[in-house]
């Protein structure tokens, strides 16, 4: 139970903005079939998810976990800074000065 928790949790926090919600948006606007709308991309999730799982639980014993996370935190603690910073670099190039988009 408390698997199925955690990923409603972390799915729904994510997919927060997604472009998948976007779209669904943009189909619940077009279609006037909530109950179609709700069950196509709920089984297109499926579809692109179904598969993940079998091959992160087949790869889970073989990749090193501690490593996983190390990297996940040192990747998000690099973006973090990036965006930190980014406002007040800019890349300066001959010709037209160019900034760096946040």
């Amino acid at each position: 139970m408390e698997a199925l928790l955690v990923s409603i949790v972390v799915v729904a926090v994510g997919e927060i903005g997604d472009k998948t919600q976007i779209a669904t948006v943009m189909l619940a606007a077009k279609f006037n079939d909530l109950a179609a709308v709700i069950a196509g991309t709920t089984l297109g999730m499926l579809v692109a998810d179904v598969p993940v799982v079998y091959v992160g639980r087949a790869a889970a014993g073989r990749i090193p976990l501690r490593a996983v996370r190390i990297i996940a935190a040192t990747l998000f603690a690099v973006l973090a800074v990036v965006a930190l910073v980014a406002p007040w670099c800019s890349l300066t190039v001959p010709g037209p000065r160019i900034i760096l988009p946040v």
